[in-house]
C-alpha cells in the first residue's frame, strides 16, 4: 500500500514541477521582452544624443539607422552607430548638411557648392525677397 501511495504522489508532484517550469518560462520571457524594450529605447535615445552631439539634428537620419545592429558597450558607448553614420554620409550627404563642390570653371580650384533648387513659386519669391 505504501508503494501505491508513493507512485500516486509522484504523478501529482511532476505535474507541480511542470506548472511551476512553465510559469517560470512564462516570466522569463515576459521579462525578456521587457529588456529587449527597455534596450531599444535606451539605444535609440542615445543615438539621438550622439547624433545631437554630432551637429545632426535631420530626424530622418535615425529612421535610416538600423538599431538592432547597434550595440551598447559595458562602458556605455554604441558599437556600430559610427559605421553605420559614415556609410549614410557618403549615401545621403544632402541629410547631414554636406555639400558636394563641382567644377564651376576652367580652374579646377574655383569650385561652386551645389544649391538645391526653390520647390515651388511662392519659395523662390521669398529666396528673392530675402535676397539669396
Amino acid at each position: 500500500m505504501e508503494n501505491e501511495t508513493a507512485t500516486q504522489e509522484r504523478p501529482n508532484d511532476v505535474n507541480a514541477m511542470e506548472a511551476q517550469v512553465k510559469k517560470a518560462n512564462g516570466e522569463a520571457a515576459h521579462y525578456r521582452n521587457e529588456r529587449n524594450t527597455f534596450r531599444e529605447m535606451a539605444i535609440g535615445l542615445k543615438a539621438e544624443r550622439t547624433l545631437s552631439d554630432a551637429g545632426i539634428n535631420n530626424p530622418k537620419v535615425k529612421k535610416l539607422l538600423n538599431l538592432s545592429e547597434i550595440t551598447v558597450t559595458e562602458s556605455g558607448d554604441l558599437e556600430g552607430l559610427t559605421e553605420q553614420l559614415d556609410s549614410l554620409k557618403e549615401d545621403f550627404p544632402e541629410l547631414f548638411g554636406v555639400t558636394k563642390r563641382v567644377s564651376g570653371g576652367g580652374d579646377a580650384a574655383n569650385k561652386q557648392a551645389v544649391t538645391a533648387k526653390p520647390k515651388n513659386s511662392a519659395t523662390a519669391l521669398i529666396g528673392q525677397l530675402k535676397g539669396n
